[in-house]
């Protein structure tokens, strides 16, 4: 078995970077072989992935960085079409991936215990064919992640409390997206939305608990429709929204299924796993047990 740690050293403001004596003290007196690769650039991440997944028939591969650095392993492993199994040593501001996984999610904590444990395979989804372990979404919450990423690059701004100042932010512009969506068979829907989820984890925005439903292994996605509505009524949602208590509001649709079609005539934020870009129409798709996870 070869263990790869790919580490980001801008994640968690350098924090990524201070585990990488504690990778080396874990491995000091093992018989199996390590290496650690610090990433460069955007995307670096998962051109690592994929091609160490090329090299080895016998490989685990741990993200040591954020969500965002998640997401590139995630692709790395998905599109090399490998075996290779998935780690998660979160360093990030958010870490909101492993709040669906893990029972403890202090990087020390799990790096001494998941290259000794077993894997368990999860679904994936998949947006316009780039992969996602935990939420993409549209609308108003993408408008946040943008503002909460010029945010978090604040000193003594935490994740949660960027996200908040995020959510402040997008309320000043309070932007109305058209959608016309047809989820699975059912017949398509077109009017103004807040915001629309489509949920594999529970979690983002740094532990605000989005999806209370959403479950990794059940192959299913869980799909959040959220009417748009007045910045009065967005103040009252989202507190609810964070502690997962907004299924039952009359503004939000849940449902369950694999298969999403979301066009618009204007371009729309898409959020995924904390990434976020323009797009006119996209599919979400579901990936039933597509990849391996550690598991504590």
């Amino acid at each position: 078995m070869h263990h790869l740690f790919i580490v980001n050293p801008v994640a968690g403001k350098g924090r990524a970077l201070g585990i990488i004596p504690d990778i080396e003290a874990r491995f000091k007196d093992s018989e199996q072989t390590y290496e650690i690769v610090v990433t460069k650039a955007p995307g670096h991440a998962e051109e690592i992935a994929e091609e160490a997944s090329a090299r080895h028939e016998s490989l685990r591969i741990y993200s040591v960085g954020g969500d965002g650095t998640l997401n590139e392993v995630v692709n790395g492993i998905a599109c090399s079409g490998s075996e290779s199994e998935l780690g998660i040593i979160p360093c990030g501001s958010g870490n909101d991936a492993t709040r669906s996984l893990y029972p403890v999610r202090d990087p020390v904590k799990l790096l001494n215990v998941l290259p000794s444990s077993g894997s368990v395979p999860v679904d994936l989804g998949r947006l316009n064919g780039k992969y996602f372990i935990n939420i993409a979404s549209i609308g108003f919450d993408a408008d946040v992640v943008l503002n909460r990423n010029y945010f978090k690059g604040f000193p003594l701004i935490s994740g949660p409390a960027s996200y908040i100042l995020g959510v402040l932010a997008a309320l000043v512009k309070c932007k109305k997206y058209r959608l016309r969506m047809t989820l699975d068979d059912r017949d398509p829907i077109e009017k103004e939305f807040l915001l629309t989820m489509f949920a594999n984890g529970s979690y983002y925005g740094g532990g605000m608990k989005a999806a209370p439903s959403a479950k990794m292994d059940d192959g299913k996605l869980d799909f959040y429709l959220v009417d748009s509505c007045s910045r009065r009524k967005i103040l009252v949602f989202f507190p609810r929204f964070r502690k997962g208590r907004h299924e039952t509001m009359k503004e939000v649709s849940h449902v369950q299924g694999t298969r999403a079609l979301v066009e618009s005539d204007s371009p729309f934020p898409v959020n995924l796993d904390g990434e976020v870009h323009m797009e006119t129409r996209v599919t979400v798709e579901l990936m039933d047990k597509c990849i391996r996870v550690l598991i504590p």
